[in-house]
């Protein structure tokens, strides 16, 4: 973790990111599956719930109200068949701008958990 990571309370994936927790991973599985799949372990992880919902956009924003509060907009997209990417991006509501690396873990522990549950074919490309 840099000390930009901490001197934030933002952290977003990109397919290149330069550093590599932050980069946008693919699992062998198709967008409904992906979607459900990232919209249980939030579900699971954080009190909170789903503000919005779009499926066919392929994307959801999901709202964690207890501890930290943080809004978490997830997206996913199918490159090709069973081959779906998906990216977070999450802000911190605190009233410092600086969230300790909230945000970032978030993502972490996000990715840690959809690789337990759909087969993880690696991450976005290097710059």
């Amino acid at each position: 973790m840099g000390i930009k990571d901490f001197f934030t309370n933002r952290a977003e994936t990109a397919e290149m990111h330069p550093n590599d927790a932050l980069k946008t991973q693919y699992f062998k599985t198709t967008k409904e599956q992906g979607y459900k799949a990232a919209k249980e372990i939030l579900q699971n992880q954080y009190k909170g719930k789903i503000v919005t919902d779009s499926l066919d956009r392929g994307e959801f924003v999901f709202q964690i109200n207890e501890g930290k509060k943080a809004l978490i907009v997830v997206t996913v997209v199918s490159v090709r068949a069973y081959n779906t990417a998906i990216d977070f991006s999450v802000s911190t509501e605190t009233p410092l701008p600086v969230d300790f690396g909230f945000s970032k873990k978030v993502i972490e522990t996000s990715y840690q958990a959809l690789q337990k549950q759909l087969t993880f074919l690696g991450t976005g490309h290097s710059n």
